[in-house]
């Protein structure tokens, strides 16, 4: 059976992904805390995304939602870890509660102009449980996401599970 072209670029442009329209303005936020091993050692691969993705569309800033930590720790942890992005503490969770973070590490990509999470969980799969660290990490979700966003593509997979220290609301 014979198909005629006009009826397979029908059956392909109805079947393939369609782009995704996401805006100029794309946060991805990081939530941390200094005294959270999890968050310490996915310090390379935000360092590594940074280096990678920091350019427009994408702004990257870190939160430290806990109001037992002072400043001074959360700078100490900025500088061990060689973190090169803005950061803060969120004593009063406001950034914690709006992004509806509930684990360090977690990570939440947020369009901006159209008020979306695009993405929210792991950064990658580097830990399968609190204290169980994979021999591989096969997995680099924020990678990929952002990899996605900047191709025009639809997210499949808009949300993992993070693996962490959990976050005293």
């Amino acid at each position: 059976m014979k198909l005629s072209s006009t009826l397979i670029v029908l059956f392909f442009a109805q079947n393939a992904l369609s782009a995704q329209d996401y805006s100029d303005s794309i946060s991805v936020n990081f939530f941390l805390l200094d005294e959270c091993r999890i968050s310490q050692s996915v310090s390379g691969e935000i360092n590594y995304v940074d280096s990678v993705y920091n350019t427009v569309p994408f702004y990257f800033k870190a939160y430290f939602p806990s109001e037992l930590r002072r400043d001074e720790q959360i700078d100490k942890f900025i500088k061990a870890y060689k973190l090169d992005i803005d950061y803060s503490a969120d004593y009063d969770r406001l950034a914690t509660n709006f992004y509806g973070a509930s684990v360090a590490p977690e990570v939440v990509v947020y369009d901006e102009r159209n008020k979306k999470i695009l993405y929210k969980g792991r950064i990658d799969n580097s830990y399968a449980d609190v204290g169980v660290r994979r021999r591989v990490t096969t997995s680099r979700d924020l990678r990929n996401v952002l990899q996605l966003i900047l191709e025009g593509k639809v997210i499949n997979d808009s949300q993992t599970k993070a693996i962490g220290c959990y976050l005293n609301h």
